[in-house]
């Protein structure tokens, strides 16, 4: 354990920004210089005929793909996020971070985390590591990201260049001193 704060930052999710793109290529762009890089982007694919998308999970370390949603029927106005799902994914997360990678990519900080299920366990086990995190938040659960993290965040506009330059200064630089 260290004594600093880790660095944690959190991409505003505001409607049309594609924040899993956006996640999933700086997390490339940290592997081609080296940098472990563990966590889920979310994917969307239309495999039912649902009014709904399936959803989908895909780990940056490994390419794997994992459904996390369920089929609520049609007319259905429930959450189709699988608890269950989820948390089977977490589990493993958990063994990964505590091997410390250079940073852990989330694709949501959300209602699951905000009760504190989901990949909550995760990003706590990161912050006690001093793993960076990164994590997508949409504007209804910034408050309880906020609360959570207690102000030791940082917010990034959602765009490459805002993000590269907090990866570059937290991450990638701090992966060089490590690698040293």
């Amino acid at each position: 354990m260290t004594n600093t704060m880790p660095p944690v930052a959190a991409i505003r999710s505001r409607d049309g920004v594609a924040i899993d793109a956006l996640l999933a290529a700086a997390a490339g762009r940290l592997q081609a210089v080296g940098v472990v890089v563990e966590g889920f982007v979310q994917l969307e694919r239309d495999l039912s005929l649902s009014c709904c998308p399936a959803m989908h999970l895909e780990s940056i370390r490994d390419g794997e793909v994992r459904l996390i949603s369920q089929e609520l029927g049609k007319g259905s106005s429930g959450c189709r996020l699988d608890p269950r799902a989820l948390a089977e994914l977490c589990g493993p997360l958990l063994q990964r971070v505590r091997e410390r990678p250079g940073l852990l990519i989330l694709n949501r900080f959300g209602k699951g985390e905000m009760l504190g299920g989901g990949f909550r366990a995760a990003i706590e086990e990161a912050f006690m590591l001093a793993v960076p995190v990164l994590v997508g938040v949409r504007d209804e659960y910034v408050d309880a990201w906020r609360e959570f993290t207690g102000g030791c965040d940082v917010e990034l506009e959602p765009n490459p260049a805002a993000i590269d330059a907090w990866l570059s200064k937290h991450v990638v630089s701090r992966n060089v001193r490590n690698a040293a």
